[in-house]
């Protein structure tokens, strides 16, 4: 049975596909899908709609006492199925009592849905929660021959949904989806805005990311140009009246293993700052790497911050923020905080464009630069492209190169001596135009990777720029020597040609 999308749900296509297929299996017994994904990234609209679409019970979690929780789940099903089943007072019997008449309704065209939205609110005074739906599943699951039922259960606490189905934990083995809703990427982010411009949409996302739900609070995109720009950041992430301007508190708040904000808070602006080691980030936060490593596990595991490792050698992994809207708060909102709040902004944003440039659009772009090479890379002719990274390049003459973007062949492996590189690149946000030097550099830099021994003799050399290239540079592009992608390929909106 085929569900459409509805025209409200912007993208999320494969998702949809992937849900809804789960809701109209109609093999019996009870399944369980997990749905995380961090906050404001669209998890409860999506299912909200799903379950319009299949008549389901939608229950949203708050963070309330246990037999508030109860209450309020016992109000939902009333809502869902008509008539109340009385009060609570234990999840064994709420649960139980829910599989019974959601399985006993009349006939329906898709087996019963039951979503159980902020799950770890449910968790924090219910830790038997997920032993209760282990019990649930046991009585009821595939193999028992009972109705068909399903669950989902969705929360925007990382670490406590990760974990869910980790280990000895005890719905390990019971759950067919483990699905994570994730920001859009650049190219669907500028369309979710409306944004036609591709130098406006990558400033908005340098900002702010693809998480959907933060159109719904700021509103309309900035218009085109540097005023049109700092008024949007005015009345958005600038404003100490907006929800956006404590944005990375709200975050933290997410996880529950998290109660000295402030040493994240440290960790966050260090890592932003360019600390990319335990070692450089604690030299910053005052602690020692050993004594930063729990943290440090916290926040990956909450996908606040990333560990990326080189593409071809064995190295310790580069850490470095999750979050645009993060980033650009620690580099630019928090080091000028009494200017905001005092209405003087302006003369704060003057002072941190330079920074603005350097730490927030140039890893920005880079970072865009990698997704375009390993998403839409085929639009220019790049039909062989496996995993995407960086990589640090020794060499004697110059003290080691760094690349920005660098792609393997689809048989691969990273850090692989066998590996073919297929890609050298070299992404820069700044405004001057990027010349044939440019070029000659990633020449270099695809000897000495030869020299190496690395299979690096066909990869191609490109560079990616917000500016037109130099007339050099567009000269060995159309030689043949590399390729040049400008913003306008980066969007999709046609290939620049010198």
């Amino acid at each position: 049975m085929t569900i459409p999308k509805p025209a409200a749900v912007f993208d999320r296509t494969h998702e949809w596909d992937e849900l809804t297929r789960f809701c109209t299996d109609s093999a019996p017994g009870l399944r369980i899908g997990v749905v995380r994904g961090r906050r404001r990234h669209g998890k409860s609209f999506l299912l909200e709609h799903l379950c319009r679409a299949v008549d389901g019970v939608y229950t949203l979690a708050l963070q309330q006492s246990r037999a508030m929780a109860l209450d309020r789940f016992s109000d939902s099903l009333a809502r869902a199925i008509g008539f109340r089943v009385g009060r609570f007072t234990s999840w064994v019997e709420a649960m139980d009592a829910a599989a019974d008449v959601l399985t006993s309704r009349r006939a329906q065209e898709t087996p019963p849905l039951l979503v159980l939205d902020e799950f770890p609110y449910l968790v924090t005074h219910s830790p038997e929660l997920p032993s209760v739906l282990q019990a649930l599943y046991d009585q009821r699951g595939p193999s028992s021959g009972r109705p068909p039922l399903r669950i989902i259960l969705c929360g925007s606490a990382i670490s406590t949904m990760s974990t869910l189905l980790a280990g000895d934990q005890a719905l390990r083995g019971r759950a067919v989806i483990d699905m994570r809703i994730g920001p859009f990427g650049f190219r669907d982010a500028a369309e979710y805005w409306g944004v036609a411009d591709p130098e406006t949409a990558f400033l908005v996302d340098a900002v702010l990311g693809g998480a959907a739900g933060y159109r719904d609070v700021v509103g309309d995109p900035p218009e085109p140009g540097d005023d049109g720009f700092y008024a949007w950041l005015a009345r958005s992430v600038f404003n100490p009246s907006h929800i956006l301007f404590t944005e990375p508190e709200y975050l933290l708040a997410e996880d529950p293993r998290i109660s000295d904000r402030a040493t994240y808070h440290a960790i966050w602006e260090a890592v932003a700052s360019g600390a990319a080691t335990p070692t450089q980030i604690g030299g910053l936060v005052g602690m020692d790497a050993k004594s930063l490593t729990y943290h440090l596990n916290i926040m990956k595991a909450a996908a606040f911050i990333r560990y990326d490792q080189d593409l071809l050698l064995q190295r310790k992994p580069v850490i470095t923020v999750a979050d645009p809207v993060v980033r650009f708060h620690d580099l630019i909102v928090r080091p000028n905080l009494v200017d905001f709040e005092l209405r003087e902004g302006r003369a704060a944003w003057e002072r941190s464009r330079e920074t603005f440039s350097s730490k927030v659009l140039g890893p920005h772009f880079e970072d865009l630069a990698r997704q375009w090479t390993l998403r839409y890379g085929r639009e220019r002719g790049l039909d062989d492209i496996g995993q995407v990274g960086t990589t640090t390049v020794a060499c004697r003459e110059h003290r080691g190169h760094e690349v920005d973007v660098v792609a393997l062949d689809r048989a691969s492996r990273p850090r692989d001596k066998s590996a073919r590189v297929t890609l050298l690149g070299e992404a820069k946000a700044t405004n001057k135009p990027r010349t044939a030097a440019d070029l000659r550099r990633l020449e270099h830099i695809r000897d000495v990777l030869c020299a190496q021994g690395w299979a690096a003799d066909d990869a191609v050399l490109a560079l990616y720029a917000r500016s037109a290239p130099a007339a050099d540079l567009a000269q060995a592009v159309r030689e043949g020597r590399g390729m040049f992608v400008g913003m306008r390929d980066l969007y999709g909106l046609g290939r620049a040609r010198a």
